[in-house]
């Protein structure tokens, strides 16, 4: 009888054990997770962006080092902070944050709802913010953008505590989507992927990330509202959409105007480097998974929102 207790309260003792070890961490000492400045940097990292893989994870706070990076992930998985989508067959390691932990981040943000069939814009959207940051940009994400926009004031606010001058634009007693976002038409409003601000002068741009082309109609709707807003963009995107957004050389040697010409966010003719409110870049990634699988949603979907 008395070997029973013995046994029986050993299993209990494991049991709390184990418990403690997935919800608290039990210290890196002794092979589980603790509460240190870096651990809470990715947890913050995977709270506002919802989804990072390995590979984004290390070059964000880790320096690069894939094994390290690993090692973070798995005891914080472990810890039950972070939910591993190891069933993405191209994207390795892809991690978000635990629902029931998304508090623990600091970031006043709720715990991310996984991405489902958007994971490669997620993912893509991260590496671009993260990306942004390590150039010295201040970097709101579009879940931090629709927070502060949610309460009267609070984008305002966030925007004078980052040093940002009155947003061109921007009416007084701005209505929910009017200061970070842009409005579209009477009742619609466009969130941007994400939100930056330039080191210097502090001035708010908007970030688009877009892998495949939207539909003339779609593209021409929002970068009129942002025009009409007097907001300063900057598109990360493939070649296709490059070309549409920024028109190319004619069979005869002429440039054909696109969008952006034609809508008045840049001039006529071949753009030149930091005319206009609109700037253009390709979409680069340091996840070698992310990046091929947006070549290969670039060649299956041309047409597919990105």
């Amino acid at each position: 009888m008395e070997a029973k207790k013995t046994a029986a309260a050993a299993e209990t003792y494991r049991e709390r054990a184990e418990r403690r070890r997935r919800t608290r961490g039990t210290g890196e000492a002794r092979g589980g997770w603790q509460r240190t400045e870096e651990n809470e940097h990715l947890l913050r990292l995977a709270t506002r962006y919802s989804t990072l893989t390995l590979h984004q994870a290390a070059y964000a706070c880790r320096g690069g080092r894939i094994e390290a990076a690993r090692r973070r992930v798995r005891l914080m998985t472990e810890a039950g902070l972070l939910l591993r989508s190891a069933d993405v067959r191209w994207g390795a390691d892809g991690s978000v944050a635990h629902r029931a932990r998304g508090r623990i981040a600091g970031t006043g943000l709720s715990a991310p709802r996984p991405p489902g069939e958007r994971l490669l814009h997620r993912l893509a959207v991260a590496e671009a913010g993260i990306t942004l940051k390590a150039h010295g940009y201040t970097v709101l994400s579009e879940r931090e953008v629709h927070a502060a926009e949610a309460v009267p004031g609070r984008a305002a606010e966030l925007l004078e505590a980052l040093g940002v001058p009155r947003v061109p634009g921007v009416p007084t007693g701005a209505r929910r989507g009017e200061t970070l976002a842009v409005p579209v038409g009477a009742h619609a409003v466009h969130w941007p992927d994400l939100l930056v601000v330039e080191p210097d002068p502090r001035f708010p741009i908007a970030v688009e990330v877009e892998l495949t082309a939207k539909s003339p109609a779609a593209i021409r709707a929002i970068l009129r509202a942002y025009r009409q807003a007097g907001r300063r963009v900057l598109y990360l995107t493939t070649e296709p959409v490059i070309r549409r957004l920024k028109g190319s050389p004619g069979g005869d040697g002429w440039w054909v105007d696109g969008v952006a010409q034609e809508l008045g966010l840049l001039p006529r003719g071949e753009p030149r480097p930091d005319v206009g409110r609109l700037s253009v870049r390709p979409f680069t990634s340091v996840d070698p998974a992310v990046a091929r699988r947006a070549s290969a949603a670039l060649i299956c979907s041309p047409q597919k929102a990105g």
